[in-house]
């Protein structure tokens, strides 16, 4: 039997729940479901589990007793269930009924009617329901994530917790060796394509479309981009024909942005799929970027002798900062994990710096809020390598941090970022 696309997103969701990256599992899951439905897997996928502290806190209340492990898709059905009730435009009495229709789908046929009496007592009790969340709930981000925002941000969390909760805006880089960022923008309009100024190099598109559809798009005249991500090329003092560094390069985002800044850019990431990316889209920007196969964590091993002027060392992360893209960061994420990236973190500063020629620079950027993995690796690092001192960014892209600035996720900006300028004398 062909699973409905809400029983499809529903297991999803569950496989998810139950350790799965997002990223890995859901090309399959999409795979299943006909072309037409897919904007809505993905709607409903991600948007439930952006929420899906929130909606834990209502299960909690709306179930007499938990469900047992073997049972857990009924969690996701239900959850499912509430954000479409909530943020959906299928009638309630349809959204209901197509949940209960997931059970037997699903093979929990006897669940028919404990999902159906959850359904209707949340639409009846919603506003006290919602009320009796905790704070975190609330917010809906994980209890040790937000005890940690809370002591480290208190003054900008209800902001974060509003971003991790909204869908992302698409955010365009203009190539500016094709044209200006101006006439881009005034391109947009005569296609009437809205779009807003939020940077150097970026717009904001009022309406999310597919990247096909954005005009000259194809042809190498803009680059989907987050506006905070965009400012990693601009805060490194780049000259024309500087040799660069991206250590940890895919999907190309980064690369190709030093590529059109006039850099010679070397661009390096350890899996040879995600490498492949970064050609795809070095050659639709018709830019030259070279790439190399390694991992960042021996860069002596892969690239020898070899020095760079600039090194762009964006690390792996607990993606905190970029929730509303990975909001499986929500679920599966836990504070143990921030340890294990911090080390990894430090492990990739000090392999990259020895590919860093006298007097170079290194831009060290994550896409996490959190000081452990920020702050605190820049701090480690600086205490063993007398060779290296933060030097100020060249602009402010943030809050000012110990050793750097942090970019704030907002509803209608860019996302989370952290970033430090390491001079190597």
């Amino acid at each position: 039997m062909n699973l409905s696309v809400r029983a499809v997103a529903a297991s999803l969701i569950d496989e998810v729940a139950r350790g799965g990256s997002l990223n890995t599992v859901y090309s399959d899951a999409e795979n299943t479901v006909a072309t037409g439905e897919r904007p809505f897997l993905r709607e409903l996928v991600y948007g439930t589990l952006r929420l899906w502290p929130l909606y834990k806190g209502v299960v909690r209340q709306v179930l007499d007793r938990p469900l047992k492990a073997k049972d857990s898709v009924l969690e996701a059905v239900l959850i499912l269930g509430m954000y479409e009730l909530d943020e959906g435009n299928t009638p309630a009495y349809a959204s209901v009924s197509a949940a209960v229709d997931c059970c037997e789908q699903l093979g929990k046929r006897w669940a028919s009617r404990l999902v159906n009496g959850c359904l209707r007592q949340y639409q009846r009790d919603r506003d006290a329901m919602l009320a009796s969340l905790g704070e975190s709930e609330r917010a809906a981000l994980p209890g040790w994530l937000f005890k940690l925002l809370a002591k480290t941000y208190p003054a900008q969390l209800e902001q974060i917790g509003r971003a991790s909760k909204s869908r992302p805006p698409l955010t365009l880089r203009v190539n500016q060796l094709r044209m200006s960022k101006e006439d881009y923008q005034a391109l947009l309009s005569d296609a009437e394509v809205a779009s807003i100024n939020v940077g150097l190099n970026a717009l904001t598109l009022v309406k999310p479309m597919p990247v096909n559809q954005v005009p000259l798009f194809e042809e190498g005249f803009s680059s989907v981009q987050d506006a905070s991500a965009q400012h990693a090329a601009n805060l490194l003092s780049i000259t024309a024909d500087m040799s660069v560094l991206d250590a940890c390069a895919a999907p190309g985002g980064k690369a190709c942005h030093l590529a059109e800044r006039g850099a010679r850019v070397t661009a390096m990431d350890v899996s040879e799929a995600r490498l492949g990316k970064v050609s795809e889209n070095a050659a639709r920007l018709n830019l030259n970027v070279r790439t190399v196969l390694g991992d960042a964590r021996c860069l002596s091993e892969v690239l020898a002798n070899e020095l760079f002027d600039a090194i762009l060392l964006d690390v792996p992360c607990s993606a905190t900062g970029v929730m509303r893209r990975n909001p499986d960061v929500k679920v599966i994420r836990t504070r143990a994990d921030v340890e294990q990236f911090a080390s990894l973190q430090l492990e990739l500063l000090q392999s990259a710096w020895l590919q860093l020629a006298a007097g170079g620079q290194l831009l060290y950027a994550t896409c996490s809020l959190l000081p452990q993995e920020n702050d605190a690796v820049i701090d480690a690092f600086i205490a063993r390598e007398s060779n290296a001192s933060v030097s100020p960014l060249p602009m402010t892209v943030g809050i000012d941090m110990r050793f750097g600035q942090q970019v704030i996720p907002s509803v209608d900006g860019g996302d989370g970022l952290y970033y430090s300028l390491l001079i190597k004398s």
